[in-house]
Order: C-alpha cells, then sequence, then structure tokens
C-alpha cells in the first residue's frame, strides 16, 4: 500500500515538462529505484516508532512518534531521532531553516501573557477596536460628503445601522466565544499580540522520547518548557489573551453585519432604480438573505475577504511586510532581542492606522497608494484587500478621504490646544529631566478639557497624533544648551520618542537605551525582564498600586525595580521602599484614595485636575529641577540614596513651596518675565540661557532657601 501511494504521488508530482517519458523504460527503472528507497526508510522509521512505543499499547502516542520521525526526515536510529528533538527543544537549524527552541517558544509567551495581564490591557483592547469599528463607516460617510457622492453616502448609513443593531448579538457571540475559549487551552488563539497552534509540537511524543532516550540535560530543557506550556494553558494566567480574542471575534461580527447591510442596501437601491428611488427598511432586511451566505460561514466567521481585511486592521492583525518583516525576522532570529519587540504586528499595524488618518504620512503606507491610484476596472492591485468591484473600490476611496478628513480635524484640535497650553507629549528627551517633571505633578500625554487633564493613550488612532505635536510643543519651549543646533535632528528625535511612546512599541525605545550608557540602565532592564518572565507582572504591578499606594523612590539596583513592580509584598518588608514625596507639598505622590486607586487600575484612561498657578509658572519658567532632591545644598551626593531623598523631598515640601510659587505667579514683574522669555524663544533667541531671567532667579532663590532649610532638618 504505501509503495503503491508513493508511486503514485511521485508520477503526479513529477514535471513533465523537464524530462520526456514517452520512452518508458529508462525513466521507470529510476522511479521504481527512488521509491523503493523510500519506502526501506518509511519501513524503517515504522520499525523505529515501534521499537520506541509499540509496547505501550498506545495508539495515539505511536502516531505521535511517528509523525517526529516522519519531521525528522527519517531516521533510522534512536540517536538520530534525538538529535532532531533536541535541536527541536533547544533551537537551532532544522532541514535547512533556523527555528527557535520550543523552549524559547513556550518561555517568550509566558512573557507575553505576563506583560497583557494587566486589567487595563483589555479595556483598552476594546475601546481601540471599537473606535476603529466604528470610525471606518463615519470615515467613509465623511469622505462621501467631501467628494458629493450621495450612492455611497447612503450606503455608509446603512452599514452603520446595521453594525449598531448588531451589537446586542454581537455581546451574546462574545459570551459564547469567551466561554469556548475558557474551556480549553490557549493552543488555538490568534490574537493581536500572540499566534500560537497546536500542531506546533506532538507534546506527548517528545516528552515520552525524552525521558526514555533524553540525556540529564534534555530532561531539563523540556521540564522547564514542560512547566511553561503548563502556565501557558492557564485559564487565569491567560485571561487576558482569551478576552481579548473574543472580543475580536465580537467585533468581526458587527463589521459583518454592517457589510451585509451595505451590500443588500445596494442591491435595493439598483433594484429600486438608482439614488432616488423610494427604499423601505422592510425591503432592505429581506434582501439581507441574499448575501447572508457570502459574509457569514456555517460557524457564524467571515467569508467576505474585503471585510476580514477590514476586521485585521480594526484588530491590528494584518500581516507584516518589508522592512517591518525584515525587522521581525531579525529580533525572532535572536533570542535575546525579543523581548523589546514582543508586539512587532501589532505595533506596526498601530503605526499603519494612525498613518492612515495623518496628511503626509498616508503616502507611506503601501494599501493607501494602492488604493488611492488604482485604475478604474483594474482591481490587480487592491484585489488583496477584498476590493473586487467599483463600488467596493469607491467605498474604500471615501474611508481614505474621511480618514485624512478626521485626522486634519485632529491636528487643527491639537494644534489650538497646543498653543493654548492644554496639550502634553511626552516631555523632555531626558530621561532625568522627564522624570524630575513627573514627580513634580506633571502628567505626561494628556490634553486639557475644562479643569482636568485627560490621558489620550487610550484615543485609537488618534492618539500618535496628539502625542508628537505635544512633543513638537513640548521641545519648542526648551532654550539654551537644552536647545540643539540642529532642529531637524531634534525633530526626528521627538518624533521617534512619540512612536516608541505607544504600549506596544515601549520596548524599542528601552532597546535604544541598553547601548546609552546610562547608570543603573542595565539593571532597570534587567529588573522588568526578570519580572515579565513570571506570570502576571502586569496583573501584581497594578494590584500592589491598588493595596499599597505611592509613588516608591527607587535606587538603580535590581532588587529595588523588582520589588517597585511588586508592591503587594511590601507589607512584607522589613524595610519597605522609601516612599516618593512632592518636593511644592511634601504628600506622597499618587496619594489617591481606594476607589481613585481602583478606577485608575482599570481605566486606561487617567483623570487628574488642572495645576495650581504656581505649579503651572514652573513648568513654564524654564527652571531645571534636575538636581532639586539628588544633591544637598553642601554638595552631598544623594542618587545613591533613595531614602535620604524621600526625607529631603518630605522636608523640601514643608517649606510651603507651593504657596509661595502661587503668591510669585501673580507678581506682574515675574509675568512679565515669562513673556520677555517667551518673546526670545519664539525669535529664535533660544541661545540665552534661561537661568538669566528674572522669574527664573526668583525661582532659584526661593528654592535654594528652601533646601538650606530641609537639609539642615535631616542631616
Amino acid at each position: 500500500v504505501v509503495r503503491l501511494s508513493k508511486l503514485a504521488k511521485y508520477q503526479a508530482g513529477y514535471d513533465l515538462k523537464s524530462l520526456d517519458i514517452s520512452g518508458g523504460k529508462k525513466f521507470r527503472k529510476l522511479m521504481n529505484a527512488d521509491v523503493d528507497k523510500q519506502v526501506k526508510e518509511h519501513i524503517k522509521s515504522l520499525q523505529l516508532a515501534v521499537q520506541l512505543a509499540g509496547q505501550t499499547g498506545d495508539d495515539s502516542l505511536l502516531n505521535g512518534i511517528r509523525e517526529m520521525i516522519s519531521q525528522a526526515n527519517h531516521p533510522s536510529d534512536v540517536e538520530s531521532l534525538m538529535t532532531f528533538l533536541r535541536t527541536k527543544m533547544r533551537g537551532g537549524e532544522l532541514n535547512g531553516t533556523k527555528k527557535t527552541g520550543e523552549l524559547v517558544r513556550q518561555l517568550g509567551m509566558v512573557m507575553t501573557n505576563s506583560v497583557l495581564s494587566g486589567p487595563k490591557t483589555p479595556v483598552r483592547a476594546i475601546m481601540g477596536t471599537s473606535s476603529a469599528v466604528f470610525l471606518r463607516p463615519m470615515a467613509q460617510m465623511a469622505g462621501a460628503a467631501l467628494s458629493g457622492n450621495g450612492k455611497v453616502y447612503r450606503e455608509a448609513l446603512a452599514d452603520v445601522n446595521g453594525m449598531i443593531q448588531a451589537i446586542p448579538e454581537s455581546f451574546k457571540l462574545f459570551k459564547s466565544r469567551l466561554n469556548s475559549y475558557w474551556s480549553g487551552d490557549i493552543a488555538d488563539l490568534r490574537t493581536r499580540f500572540a499566534e500560537v497552534t497546536s500542531g506546533d509540537s506532538n507534546w506527548e511524543a517528545i516528552k515520552f522520547l525524552t525521558e526514555k532516550e533524553g540525556t540529564a540535560g534534555d530532561k531539563a530543557a523540556f521540564y522547564l518548557a514542560n512547566i511553561a506550556r503548563a502556565a501557558n494553558d492557564n485559564k487565569f494566567l491567560t485571561y487576558s489573551t482569551k478576552l481579548m480574542a473574543a472580543t475580536d471575534d465580537a467585533f468581526g461580527y458587527i463589521l459583518g453585519r454592517g457589510r451585509l447591510r451595505a451590500k443588500a442596501y445596494r442591491q435595493v437601491l439598483e433594484e429600486a432604480g438608482g439614488e432616488f428611488g423610494e427604499i423601505t427598511p422592510d425591503m432592505v432586511v429581506k434582501a439581507e438573505s441574499n448575501f447572508v451566505d457570502s459574509i457569514f460561514d456555517a460557524e457564524g466567521g467571515l467569508k467576505d475577504e474585503y471585510i476580514k481585511g477590514a476586521k485585521r486592521e480594526a484588530t491590528l492583525t494584518q500581516e507584516l511586510n518589508g522592512f517591518a518583516k525584515g525587522l521581525n525576522t531579525v529580533f525572532e532570529n535572536q533570542p535575546w532581542a525579543r523581548p523589546f519587540f514582543l508586539f512587532a504586528r501589532t505595533g506596526v499595524n498601530g503605526l499603519n492606522l494612525t498613518a492612515k488618518h495623518t496628511p503626509g504620512f498616508n503616502l507611506l503606507v503601501e494599501e493607501w497608494n494602492d488604493i488611492a491610484f488604482a485604475k478604474p476596472g483594474d482591481f490587480s492591485k487592491v484585489s488583496k484587500y477584498g476590493i473586487e468591484t467599483a463600488e467596493d473600490l469607491a467605498n474604500a476611496r471615501a474611508i481614505q478621504n474621511g480618514r485624512l478628513a478626521m485626522g486634519s480635524g485632529v491636528i487643527f484640535l491639537a494644534a489650538q490646544k497646543f498653543l493654548s497650553g492644554e496639550l502634553h507629549g511626552n516631555g523632555p528627551a531626558d530621561r532625568q529631566k522627564r522624570q524630575t517633571w513627573i514627580d513634580a505633578a506633571w502628567r505626561p500625554r494628556t490634553i486639557k478639557f475644562g479643569d482636568a487633564w485627560v490621558s489620550y493613550d487610550a484615543f485609537e488612532p488618534f492618539n500618535q497624533i496628539l502625542a508628537i505635536i505635544g512633543d513638537i510643543g513640548d521641545h519648542q519651549e526648551l532654550m539654551g544648551e537644552e536647545w540643539t543646533t540642529d532642529n531637524f535632528q531634534k525633530l526626528s528625535l521627538v518624533v521617534a520618542q512619540g512612536i516608541t511612546s505607544k504600549s506596544y512599541m515601549a520596548g524599542l525605545q528601552q532597546f535604544i537605551e541598553l547601548f546609552s550608557g546610562r547608570p543603573g540602565q542595565i539593571n532597570r532592564m534587567l529588573s522588568q525582564l526578570g519580572n515579565n518572565s513570571l506570570p502576571l507582572s502586569s496583573f501584581r504591578n497594578e494590584l500592589g498600586k491598588i493595596f499599597t499606594p505611592y509613588t516608591r523612590e527607587l535606587g538603580s539596583d535590581i532588587q529595588s525595580s523588582i520589588r517597585n513592580r511588586n508592591l503587594i509584598f511590601e507589607v512584607l518588608a522589613a524595610e519597605p521602599l522609601p516612599i516618593k514625596y512632592d518636593m511644592l507639598t511634601g504628600k506622597p505622590i499618587k496619594d489617591h484614595d481606594f476607589i481613585t486607586r481602583m478606577f485608575n487600575a482599570f481605566s486606561p484612561v487617567q483623570l487628574n485636575m488642572d495645576y495650581s498657578p504656581g505649579r503651572k509658572m514652573l513648568f513654564d519658567s524654564g527652571f531645571d529641577l534636575r538636581t532639586s532632591t539628588y544633591y544637598a545644598p553642601d554638595g552631598t551626593n544623594l542618587s545613591q540614596s533613595p531614602r535620604l531623598r524621600s526625607l529631603f523631598q518630605e522636608a523640601l515640601g514643608k517649606q510651603n513651596l507651593l504657596a509661595k510659587l502661587d503668591k510669585m505667579a501673580a507678581n506682574p514683574g515675574i509675568i512679565e518675565s515669562i513673556k520677555e522669555m517667551e518673546y526670545d524663544r519664539d525669535n529664535g533667541l533660544r541661545h540665552v540661557d534661561a537661568k538669566k531671567y528674572g522669574h527664573n532667579i526668583k525661582i532659584k532663590r526661593l528654592f535654594d532657601n528652601a533646601k538650606e532649610n530641609a537639609w539642615n532638618q535631616i542631616k
């Protein structure tokens, strides 16, 4: 049977163009010899499988070992098979291709699930996906309105109507899919952050062979991988990933229902005689039955390629290509660098979606160019996006135009907010100065509405636009030595900082900082990697913030960084990490009540009240706060003494600095001095040292006196 099967495959797969087999004899002789050789190898493999597992009487185990032998290119002895399994477990070259080992892959999945375990992660995913889903038809309406295409506009309205009506059903689907994912393991899930398939390994066969024939090193590698695999199959440790998978399915259904309604409307519109024909809701609902099978499969999954592409775009799961794919391959082939770029596909797709809404940057997106410049009637370049009709092409172009209109509106809003001082980016590029600003209650990546500063991190896909404009604004306010001579170089650094501020791209910034030579940088990274290698790192971090409040003053050692990510255990410490105090008030930083801490743990949108006049004046003044608590007035270096810095901050805050700054902010002379500095900055006089302006001289005198008194109290 095996021989006949291989003969049939041999002849069916043979390239007749490369060889004339009309003569027959020579070819049949070569073919029979080759097939006989393959059959012998198959028989030896089967004998080896029976030798290893036949006596157990377990057919599934026997089949698993046969599969392993097949993957190993039919070894004829145990040692050859174990060499293959050793490479499969530890990594290396298999069949001419470099493969990541099962041990590294499973440990990598533990880290991924650990990083995603925070309560904010699924909430942020739901917010981002919902905005991408519902903004799509809104953009189509805006684009159609701008071009005066009433047919496309009304079709977009039908799309929105179908999506809204599908929301109750999508909740039922979400619950059903979540129950399904929760009852099974994580092996078959595909989400924006992770992709694993159950066919990647026949684990029981590997376990049997390793325990039976493996060395001590083989067994150690397998047992470690087995522990990691058990963690990756644990329901609680992977709850966030399963929530996001069910969420993506629910939003895919909403997109499909919108597409169904739009296609039905298109058909009814044609039957009614065109754009001005009379259409009733019953006509559209009845027409939907004609398209159900083309949109959904029997299990409720999507079949329509156009809407499947829309789902991949909204859930940030489009396949990588070009430079991004090459970069991801580099990181995958270098396991030590992989933790810095865990979410390559998500990050690149997030940037692509932002670029589609940003005038100028949209030209960098291949999909945008393909759709915008497609020739009428020629769908060869856009068929990969599911666009195969003139109607779909018109809709796609309307979506693109609408997105650019939306992005332009956001840019205008951001510019107005920046000009009125109500938009913050990531702050100074200098890490120490940025952290000092944050310690003084400055809030990065926020926008002001009314009397509250609102975090815009979760406002996908416009958060990146706001961050870049905010960063440019933050750096425009720098003067003197803080301003580089090459403004274009500065601008590029600002844009890069904004891009890597995304939570799923932050690893790239850490990767760059790895080579920056900053004191304690390597220790901070090692502590973060070590903490993330254990399950529930983000969950533990948020839990600590709920039950162990206040920001902590840290040293550069690894132990302190790990403890700071696990504050819930600080109640057991003989000497808890010192509290970081606001140097202007003497109160602990993030001194929130329990309800606020609970809200902050789950909500990706953070709310902060407006700054007092004195605090705002301090940020606007250009005064350098970096050394305020890192050096005592007598020159004592406190940079390596977290506990002393904590005491110094508290004592400094008791000098009533905020009240004095509030009073100073109302001084006409101070106001005029700040206006003079802003005038010089706006007119290109950035070489003037900010320390020489009158307001900064007075602020320095105020801080020097307060620091002297505070140091005398604690020294």
